[in-house]
């Protein structure tokens, strides 16, 4: 167990640097080299950067190319455990941990049966079917499934929910999960593992810590409500053009009587800020104005407790995963382990990894107040987002998914206590006092046949 929990907390590194090199690339405009800086008039935080996405692809790939050359000079296969292959011209000569020696034709020890492709075919299926038909294992694959969703659909959306919520830019909000979110993720990982093997923790306290841990998590979460932000003002589309919102405010034009004679494009988004009023109505004299948002400093002051909740069910639910993780191996027959990681880490990636980013986002597009316009026609990147409906969305469809995880969390400890009680009745069963029958010599008998008496013996049959 704490092996499982380090092997993976470390899988977590990975991640923790990509959002590192994330944030750094985002802080960079998209075509490097071709644009000079210093002639952009946008910076990170305007709806309309883009950055360097690509520069994170090449590292990555460039990276990954290098880490996989030494796996090309591994052996074509590797000697038994306690055993010492040693090569010779015409033989091999293997050792084994006990002290003998044999020799082998080479292509003997060398060579590996070949399995058809036919022959896995026809063992995947029944293999599948008795794996299915665990009911344990299929609820597990079920909750795994649903925790995957909300999870990915979470991380890919965290980043643009920060920036909207707390008015950062998408640069800062990815550093924060990558110096923060991850490392605590890590930690709970390996401590879950550690926990398990220093308390020694049956399958069935296994499914209780998972369980507890990630309601607990739960009703964290619905903490994340409270992180409410005013809706940004802009005129024309949040307040009239003197600023003020009405009770009964429909969307206006975005041409009033202020810039009617400024030869506006209606498709055009660059936004200024006067007092998040037309510049010149407060009164007369000599106004400017300055280019981009209006700022919500009460948004941003409301960040660090974000972060903190955020960070403590992050722990908790990394600190519950690992024990989770372990029900496969203690619920599946050991024929059936490796099969079981493969069809669970199959079935997530497909029906939770694939899906929820989607989804996620068609929902999270129906709160958009202004999309932007292409050059060639057509509805481009969304400009502006309802704040309010965007974390209701957000965070209520997340909700929804962790709640459908609580009922399978609950459901799945009742199958599992119900299953190791079953069992531990049977081993009870099993260790009855059975009748032995065991002869012993009688002293004094001459005759052979006599010289055992019979004595009957209750007691474990077991040696």
């Amino acid at each position: 167990a704490s092996f499982t929990g380090t092997v993976r907390s470390c899988g977590m590194f990975g991640p923790m640097f990509g959002f590192l090199l994330g944030s750094f690339c985002a802080n960079l405009w998209v075509d490097i080299g071709m644009v000079n800086p210093d002639t952009l008039t946008i910076n990170s935080k305007d709806m309309r950067w883009v950055g360097a996405w690509w520069v994170g692809l090449l590292i990555g790939g460039g990276v990954s190319f290098v880490a996989s050359l030494p796996f090309w000079f591994l052996p074509y296969s590797l000697p038994k455990e306690g055993e010492q292959i040693i090569k010779k011209s015409s033989e091999v000569f293997t050792i084994t941990k006990e002290g003998h020696g044999k020799t082998e034709p080479p292509n003997q020890t060398q060579s590996r049966p070949k399995v058809k492709l036919s022959e896995a075919a026809k063992e995947f299926f029944p293999a599948l079917k008795k794996l299915l038909g665990n009911s344990i294992f299929l609820v597990f694959l079920l909750l795994n499934i649903l925790q995957f969703n909300s999870l990915v659909g979470m991380i890919t959306y965290e980043p643009k929910f920060m920036e909207q919520q707390f008015n950062i830019s998408i640069s800062r909000a990815i550093f924060y999960i990558g110096v923060i979110l991850i490392p605590i993720t890590t930690v709970g990982m390996f401590l879950g593992g550690f926990i398990i093997k220093k308390l020694k923790l049956d399958a069935t306290m296994m499914a209780k810590f998972a369980c507890i841990t990630f309601l607990s998590a739960y009703l964290l979460n619905l903490l994340y409500f409270a992180s409410n932000c005013q809706v940004l003002q802009v005129a024309g589309l949040t307040v009239n053009y003197s600023g003020v919102k009405e009770t009964s405010f429909a969307q206006v034009k975005s041409l009033s009587a202020c810039n009617a004679d400024c030869s506006c494009e209606d498709n055009h988004w660059d936004p200024v800020f006067h007092n998040c009023s037309c510049v010149g109505e407060s009164g007369p004299g000599e106004f400017s104005a300055v280019l981009g948002q209006c700022p919500r400093d009460s948004c941003t002051k409301n960040l660090p407790y974000f972060l903190l909740l955020l960070s403590v069910i992050s722990f908790l639910l990394a600190l519950g995963g690992t024990p989770l993780y372990m029900l496969i191996f203690r619920t599946v027959s050991p024929e059936l382990k490796s099969f079981a990681v493969g069809i669970e880490t199959l079935c997530g990636r497909i029906f939770g990894g694939l899906p929820a980013p989607i989804y996620y986002g068609a929902l999270i597009d129906l709160t958009c107040l202004k999309w932007s316009v292409k050059t060639c026609g057509g509805s481009g990147s969304c400009r502006m987002y309802d704040t309010q409906a965007f974390r209701n969305v957000y965070l209520g469809l997340s909700a929804a998914l962790r709640l459908g995880c609580c009922v399978l969390y609950i459901i799945l400890c009742i199958l599992i206590m119900k299953r190791f009680r079953h069992d531990n009745k049977e081993g009870n069963t099993s260790r009855m006092p059975e009748v032995l029958t065991v002869k012993l010599p009688a002293n004094g008998s001459k005759k052979e046949d006599d010289s055992f008496g019979k004595i009957s013996v209750y007691g474990d049959t077991r040696l």
